[in-house]
């Protein structure tokens, strides 16, 4: 399959070639079917309407899976791993004691601040929020230690303050509160028998932490009547550590668990946006095969109706291969035309926050569409690609055309 797929790239590559060599050195017909396109602005208009629509749902859903890739990939340092109880994969399925969690702080290998370790024992629940539209959803509640914030530098305080331990305290992001009304400072919720006030803001720098609301680890412990923790999360002196800590904590006897790198924990969690990312591409197939259709339609209509100008140029001199690169250059001009208008239109989803519900962990991530310029790059070369599927069958047609038949038109 592979192969396979290599092959046609191989052969589309080559044949992109040929036409821009083409184009380069037959520049009169190329001129020629560029003015045909402005001499015929309705069709032209019609169709790159449909390719900018096209070209536009396929940004927005590259931009959705990247919105959340990055939403993970941001999440984790190098030099910081989670441990965690063997093949519990997520930190809501995982427990660890507090003698463990002891043993984990004082290792060697544990980075020190003022003689005091790095690192966070902490809790993971789950409570279910109303959204604005009325539909509940799961929202991860972390509870961490004071040292758990350092830990995690790209996460700031926007406003209010921090959670205080003791009292019940949540701080919230400020990217959720437009999806989820409840979240507003100043105001409580009821959670594990408590009611919790909601004492600040922070923004997460768009890291899977902007789709959790933290508050003390004791607390939530409490609340939840929970003698556990789910995980540890620990600074390492050196990413160089990683291995060692890592066999470390399988082979201590009193732990028999599993350090995973924190980047590498964040990173399996954006299969998340699998899912999305299949129903788009299945949704921008089915638009593709329309909007290539129309550009195939608007081809076939321009070679019908200029059978006299095609024998012209071929009584001028022009070969066949000349008039076929010609017309296909005519119609991947048309789609890069909508290609163009499409990424202009996806960069109205830029930046909206909006989130889905994680598969793997039952609760809502918060994400942002995120359209970049190497999203944009692509969907340019994917109107580019519409343009040679949809205008070769009509380019053809041109170039092969009789010379004698051409005349009488």
């Amino acid at each position: 399959m592979v192969l396979f797929v290599g092959f046609i790239l191989v052969l589309f590559a080559a044949y992109l070639a040929w036409l821009i060599y083409a184009a380069i050195k037959f520049p009169l017909p190329f001129v020629y079917n560029l003015r045909s396109l402005w001499g015929r602005k309705s069709s032209t208009l019609t169709t790159a309407s449909a390719i900018s629509l096209v070209v536009a749902i396929f940004i927005v859903v590259l931009s959705l899976a990247q919105g959340i890739s990055k939403a993970f990939v941001t999440s984790g340092l190098p030099n910081q791993a989670l441990v965690m109880r063997p093949s519990s994969r997520f930190e809501l399925n995982s427990s660890i004691t507090r003698d463990q969690a002891r043993i984990i702080k004082s290792n060697p290998l544990v980075a020190k601040d003022n003689m005091n370790p790095i690192a966070s024992a902490e809790v993971i629940v789950i409570k279910l929020f109303n959204k604005s539209d009325g539909v509940g959803s799961n929202i991860t509640v972390r509870g961490m230690e004071v040292t758990g914030r350092s830990m995690r530098p790209q996460v700031k305080l926007v406003s209010g303050r921090w959670f205080q331990p003791g009292l019940s305290e949540v701080t919230v992001p400020v990217k959720m509160q437009l999806r989820f009304p409840e979240l507003v400072v100043g105001r409580s919720f009821k959670m594990g028998g408590r009611q919790w006030d909601i004492v600040g803001t922070y923004d997460a720098a768009g890291s899977s932490f902007d789709s959790e609301i933290w508050s003390d680890v004791n607390d939530v412990m409490q609340a939840f009547k929970r003698e556990t923790y789910s995980t540890v999360l620990v600074r390492l002196r050196s990413e160089d550590d990683l291995g060692p800590f890592t066999l470390q904590m399988e082979e201590e006897k009193r732990l028999k668990l599993e350090a995973v790198p924190e980047r590498s924990y964040f990173k399996e969690l954006t299969k998340a946006g699998d899912p999305i990312r299949i129903i788009g591409n299945l949704i921008t197939v089915i638009l593709s095969i329309g909007a290539m259709f129309s550009a195939m339609n608007t081809m076939y209509a321009s070679v019908a109706s200029r059978t006299k100008e095609i024998g012209t140029l071929r009584a001028l001199g022009y070969r066949r291969r000349e008039i076929l690169a010609s017309f296909q250059w005519e119609a991947i001009a048309l789609c890069v035309l909508g290609g163009l208008g499409g990424s202009l239109l996806s960069f109205l989803a830029d930046g909206i926050q909006t989130g889905t519900t994680s598969f793997d962990t039952f609760s809502d991530i918060s994400f942002a569409f995120t359209i970049t310029p190497r999203l944009l790059a692509q969907g340019l070369f994917f109107s580019v690609g519409m343009g040679i599927l949809g205008g070769l069958l009509p380019a053809w047609r041109a170039s092969n055309i009789p010379l004698t038949e051409a005349m009488k038109a």
